[in-house]
């Protein structure tokens, strides 16, 4: 499966989700006890990207083609363009054998309602699977969407999945299935490593906020709430996820057993 990115030059957050996909030595230096906890992949034969100048959101785009180069053939585009330009990417999609277009927000701003109704049924009628997760770590799998579903089973991102190994109410060993976009996953999954629990909830937050999360602390009407306290959201229900299986019986178990929400 082939991936490309789309987005302007000064894009921190697309800039992520690529080095993430290539597993950039520089990409993580959080952590001063690196041990390489995120492993040797690398999906660069798979991903490519097209960086163009940065254009102000409120700058009217006449002809998008002086901005959007021609792009290579693939399967999927993962965009965060000026609205002008996002007008042409379905079009630019079809004549390269593209089958799923990604517009991921990580601020309000990112997407407008009006863009995402119009990407929408522009992609429906070329035959082009559309998505706008809110953020992209909210990305999952859905019944009958064949690309979608393989887009996350190749390239292991979308909502994240974790295996949590526990002994006597700590967590011993912690394994990524599918990581957040932005690989904050593997940071969790190392910071959990070792702890009780009970401390689980404070901890997975503090690295979330530490990592950091690209998500807007923006209010977002959509959701209710920030873009960055959904992805926060997002991460703590993961782990809980992994944990089902060692769910506590004694309902007075005072160890944090069920990491009370």
């Amino acid at each position: 499966m082939k991936l490309t990115f789309i987005y302007h030059e000064d894009n921190k957050g697309m800039e992520r989700f690529y080095n993430h996909l290539i597993n950039n030595k520089d990409f993580c230096r959080i952590c001063k006890d690196c041990y390489n906890c995120r492993g040797n992949w690398s999906y660069r034969e798979d991903v490519g990207r097209i960086v163009i100048p940065p254009v102000d959101r409120e700058v009217f785009i006449e002809d998008p083609s002086e901005y959007l180069p021609e792009i290579p053939r693939g399967d999927v585009v993962v965009a965060q363009l000026h609205e002008d330009l996002l007008y042409e990417i379905p079009h630019m999609m079809e004549d390269k054998g593209y089958k799923l277009l990604i517009v991921p927000s990580e601020s309000p701003k990112d997407l407008s309602l009006s863009m995402r109704n119009f990407l929408k049924k522009s992609c429906e009628k070329l035959g082009i699977d559309f998505e706008n997760p809110k953020p992209f770590c909210s990305l999952k799998k859905k019944e009958g969407r064949e690309v979608l579903n393989k887009f996350i089973e190749y390239f292991k991102i979308g909502y994240p999945q974790m295996e949590v190994e526990v002994e006597n109410h700590k967590v011993v060993n912690t394994k990524v299935i599918v990581s957040a976009p932005c690989g904050e996953t593997y940071y969790i999954s190392k910071r959990i490593r070792g702890k009780s629990l009970e401390e689980l909830k404070e901890e997975i937050f503090n690295a979330h906020h530490n990592y950091p999360c690209l998500g807007s602390m923006e209010y977002d009407k959509e959701l209710g709430d920030t873009i960055l306290h959904e992805a926060g959201y997002i991460a703590l229900d993961s782990v809980k996820r992994a944990l089902s299986s060692y769910r506590c019986k004694n309902r007075y178990c005072s160890k944090g057993c069920l990491i009370q929400p």
